[in-house]
């Protein structure tokens, strides 16, 4: 199960696309076996107790005697007769998850904090299946009898005639009206540029059609139709629902109920949506809230305290500030293949992962969780020693996956105009001072110490398990210390008065080094560590700045990432996963006033660029954007290759480790697989099952 794909909005070279990138085992049971001896012919009593704990069904005894093998049978002796045992219940399971928050509603669409939102998340992923998980960076229908493709034709592209003056859709995404200067896609998908014309043009607009699985129902026994879906694309859509993201709802006509299970939506012209199949809003059911407004949803009790469900299980208990408890789903569409394997799912809630690790240890907790999804933090990773010795004492397992949220250092290639710091003196406009920090860098010691030794060394903006990934050509930057400093001996660093740090023209290589928010543990360690790394590898001192997430995120000009008025830099970006996140090193990206004026490198950008680096390569941009705009996945993996290439030899940015995705669980504990591009450690929690 996921977050729902219709709220993840990919919007290539869009303003709002940066802030959704910004920072942000299957266990063998054992066996046991009972031996049986042979004693003399002396009556036994033997009782077996076959209900599990508080089931009181009573005891089958026999009294007859027992004969060893060598001792004949009496001829013409009656059997004795045993007492059949009846049939007994199923033993009742039950399984608690711990994580950290408690959330503070169940609607998709409330207000709150982050982690009040991460926790509402986890808690979905029981109530509802789907729509669509997305696994091992590829989507799959949950709730769908498939995702339409336009090789199957549920997923149309149709030429449209587009008049000078009438809304289109342009090639960056923004709803325009056609005139001189703007740029789309026409019918083929090619960009052009309308200029100088006044006539028609041909763009293209792209029709999808989903159909649901037959025998779907809410946990009340009503069908879950189209129509459900149509509802939770309304709630989407209406102007009131604050909360919502309405870029795709804003860029299609509205839906079409074609049948009970059928729907189909179209796009305003020009508009190229490469996710297209992803885009499902989740159902909501129109015969229980179908008379109200998303603001009286938002305030009503039922819909944020107790759901109704399409899922494996269904809420029953909401204990505030203490647990949520829910029980099995009988009218879960899969019910019939013995899913869910539990009868009842506890939800508690411990901030502290030292006390999670403990309730796990007792059995307090069954699964233990820190952040749900893309946006992990560093919940687990200040008791990777503990869970290590309760793993090795048999009280737990750990689980790592690789997730797509990629920890870098930032160069300020392109500082703003009058800033102070060495970066403004072109120092990273050298691509071999850049090189020379990552050879300097012994990252493979980053993620042992700070991971424990849970990664692999990143070649760029992807782990080399994503599918558009391709070693050739790409650079690596082993760690190479003199390497390193043969580097900066070309670019005219050397330590001339002996003091242990490189120095030119009278000035030590000493920079600022920012990073944050405050109270991100995971890299204030990391910052010490390279601090320590590149002063003892290459003569270089970095100047750790902690900043709260205001100052260092906010927008040009305000924010000192995105102001780029800093020397070096240390955040994440959330991978999206599919579609590599090459866009954020783009001009399209460029950050700046907005006011359409150029700057001092001629280029024009806008607030919420996300170009923090400056990086600026025209050929990377055509192989990024290229890849962003194609519908053919065989033409993505091609053009993306390229630009991670460029990437690697430009090296704007040293990607340091992908952050894995931690989470912990007893050893009786069945079924709980992390995945790496999965959002939710629960994305599966219909096939957890516990032994006693």
């Amino acid at each position: 199960m996921s977050l729902p794909c219709f709220a993840l909005r990919l919007k290539h070279m869009t303003l709002s696309s940066v802030r959704l990138l910004r920072a942000v085992s299957i266990f063998a049971p054992a066996s046991l076996l009972a031996a049986c001896q042979s004693t003399p012919p002396t009556p036994i009593v033997v009782t077996a107790t076959l209900a599990p704990v508080g089931v009181s069904v009573g005891s089958i005894t026999s009294e007859a005697p027992v004969f060893p093998f060598d001792t004949p049978t009496p001829p013409f002796a009656p059997l004795p007769d045993f007492p059949t045992p009846s049939p007994l219940p199923p033993a009742f399971k039950s399984l608690t998850i711990c994580m950290p928050t408690e959330p503070g509603s169940l609607y998709e669409y409330a207000s709150g904090s982050r982690e009040s939102a991460l926790a509402r998340a986890a808690v979905l992923e029981a109530l509802r299946d789907g729509p669509i998980d997305h696994r091992t960076f590829e989507y799959q229908p949950v709730i769908l009898e498939k995702l339409p493709g336009i090789r199957d034709g549920d997923a149309v592209v149709n030429a449209v005639t587009v008049k000078n003056g009438e809304t289109i859709v342009d090639s960056a995404g923004n709803i325009a009206v056609l005139t001189n200067g703007v740029r789309y896609f026409d019918a083929s998908g090619s960009e052009q540029l309308y200029e100088g014309q006044s006539r028609p043009v041909e763009t293209m607009q792209m029709t999808v059609t989903f159909r649901l699985r037959d025998g779907l129902e809410w946990e009340d026994g009503a069908p879950l139709t189209a129509d459900d879906v149509l509802f939770g694309w309304q709630i989407v859509k209406s102007p009131d629902n604050l909360a919502a993201d309405h870029y795709l709802t804003n860029r299609a006509l509205d839906p079409v109920v074609v049948d009970s299970r059928t729907i189909q939506w179209t796009y305003l012209p020009g508009f190229k949506d490469t996710l297209y199949y992803t885009r499902f809003p989740v159902p909501y059911p129109r015969h229980l809230y179908g008379q109200m407004t998303p603001v009286q949803m938002a305030a009503d009790g039922s819909v944020n305290r107790k759901p109704l469900s399409f899922g494996p299980f269904k809420l029953d208990e909401w204990a505030e500030g203490d647990h949520i408890r829910l029980s099995k789903n009988p009218n879960y569409f899969r019910a019939a293949e013995g899913l869910p394997h539990l009868d009842q799912l506890i939800f508690r809630f411990v901030p502290d992962p030292k006390q999670m690790i403990e309730q796990v240890k007792s059995g307090t907790c069954d699964v233990g969780i820190g952040a749900q999804g893309s946006v992990q933090d560093s919940f687990f990773f200040t008791q990777l020693d503990a869970m290590a010795q309760a793993e090795t004492q048999g009280w737990l397992r750990s689980q790592y996956v690789s997730g797509t949220t990629y920890e870098h250092l930032d160069f300020n290639i392109s500082p703003v105009e009058g800033y102070g710091g060495l970066a403004g003196t072109t120092l990273f406009q050298d691509v071999k001072v850049r090189q020379a920090f990552a050879y300097c860098i012994d990252r493979r010691a980053l993620i042992d110490s700070l991971l424990g030794g849970r990664g692999d060394l990143p070649a760029a903006y992807v782990p080399a398990s994503h599918p558009f990934f391709n070693p050739s050509g790409i650079e690596l930057y082993a760690f190479d210390p003199g390497q390193g400093r043969a580097l900066l001996q070309e670019a005219g660093w050397q330590d001339k008065n002996g003091d242990g740090l490189l120095d030119k023209k009278g000035r030590s290589l000493s920079l600022d080094y920012a990073f944050g928010p405050t109270d991100n543990k995971l890299r204030r360690a990391l910052a010490a560590a390279l601090q320590i790394q590149l002063r003892q590898n290459c003569g270089i001192e970095i100047k750790p700045v902690e900043l709260t997430r205001a100052a260092l995120f906010g927008d040009f000009p305000d924010g000192l990432l995105f102001g780029r008025q800093f020397d070096l830099a240390q955040f994440a970006w959330v991978g999206g996963g599919e579609e590599p996140p090459c866009g954020l090193y783009t001009l399209n990206e460029w950050a700046g006033a907005g006011d359409g004026q150029p700057d001092q490198y001629g280029l024009v950008g806008y607030p919420s660029g996300g170009n923090d680096v400056g990086y600026v390569n025209p050929d990377f941009d055509s192989f990024c954007l290229k890849a962003l705009g194609s519908l053919d996945p065989a033409e993505k993996k091609t053009l993306h290759h390229e630009a991670m290439r460029l990437f690697s030899q430009d090296l704007p940015s040293i990607i340091l480790f992908f952050k894995p995705k931690i989470a912990i669980a007893r050893p009786n504990v069945f079924g709980f697989r992390l995945d790496s591009t999965q959002d939710s450690e629960l994305w599966n929690v219909e096939a957890f099952d516990v032994t006693p």
